[in-house]
């Protein structure tokens, strides 16, 4: 009886421990199935976002004005098949140029920065002391003697900026202010002022000028025309019309270079996002050409964040 008792016990160890082993295979690939999913949904989601700058691209060349896009920061919203898309399209000339603007245009976006009102000054200066010819340091500038004092191994370029990464180099330049300004600056404008046409809302906010806005009689934020495109499955083919948005619109989105930012949500979850800097492009046998692509864009702001609505 006591041997029958021990093999008893023994085979309840042993089948207990086995469904210990078999609950934690399942639970095991459960895991490893949620994850499977997860980075197929992501990977759907990117690929859905790589076919928005496909679409911003085409609706560019519209010929009939009310059906072209705008380069202009309005942000187009459409369906193609699990997905809902943003898109929104920014001419670089609605952007301060790093190499052309002058010391008052930095100052006064730099205004706005959040970092206090020494440093904006340090920063304006500094920046233009990077791009400028001599090693003479502006009144609250860095030319080569500054960047050594501060321990760095590298000087100041003396020409103009080769990319905007370039700029996280300036001396008093961190990643906080470099995150804030991004949106604003450019290398690819070529101009020494801001088309506010096609500005951004929050840059047009920026440089309005005081009078206006206290008269509220500036450039503020346009109304939205952001309307949906109808779905790609229910339209024939060439066929992506626009309703009439009651605003007289122009080529401004055939513009030398701009930026696209496509937005992919599926699920009403996952989303993905990808920067694309483009050229319009008059030779050959593509419209444009890719200056810069970022893929899995995590720096800028969700097109479907509840503050972008009113875009």
């Amino acid at each position: 009886m006591r041997q029958k008792g021990v093999a008893l016990v023994l085979v309840l160890w042993i089948v207990t421990l086995l469904s210990i082993m078999a609950g934690s295979f399942a639970l095991s690939m459960r895991r490893e199935s949620s994850i499977m999913f997860g980075l197929k949904s992501v990977a759907q989601a990117q690929a859905y976002a790589e076919a928005g700058i496909a679409m911003a691209q085409m609706m560019m060349l519209q010929s009939d004005p009310l059906k072209r896009w705008q380069a202009d920061g309005q942000i187009y919203e459409f369906r193609f098949d699990r997905a809902l898309i943003r898109v929104q399209m920014l001419a670089e000339s609605g952007k301060v140029d790093l190499n052309q603007a002058d010391l008052k245009l930095l100052q006064r976006v730099l205004s706005q920065a959040p970092i206090e009102a020494e440093k904006q000054a340090r920063i304006a200066d500094a920046i233009i002391d990077w791009r400028d010819k001599d090693d003479t340091a502006r009144e609250d500038g860095a030319e080569k003697r500054e960047y050594k004092k501060a321990g760095l191994k590298y000087v100041p370029r003396n020409e103009a900026f080769q990319s905007l990464e370039e700029l996280q180099m300036v001396l008093g330049m961190d990643s906080e202010l470099y995150d804030w300004l991004e949106p604003f600056i450019t290398i690819h404008s070529g101009k020494s002022s801001v088309d506010l046409k096609k500005a951004s809302a929050e840059l047009r906010l920026i440089l309005e000028d005081e009078d206006e806005k206290r008269t509220g009689a500036g450039l503020r934020k346009t109304p939205s025309r952001s309307v949906p495109v109808t779905p790609v499955d229910e339209q024939s083919e060439g066929d992506f019309d626009m309703p009439e948005t009651g605003e007289e619109q122009d080529n401004s989105s055939n513009t030398d270079v701009l930026t696209i930012v496509s937005e992919a949500m599926i699920d009403e979850e996952i989303t993905a996002t990808v920067h694309a800097l483009v050229k319009r492009v008059d030779e050959g046998s593509a419209p444009f050409s890719i200056v810069q692509w970022r893929p899995k864009y995590t720096k800028a702001r969700s097109l479907f964040a509840v503050e972008m609505e009113n875009y």
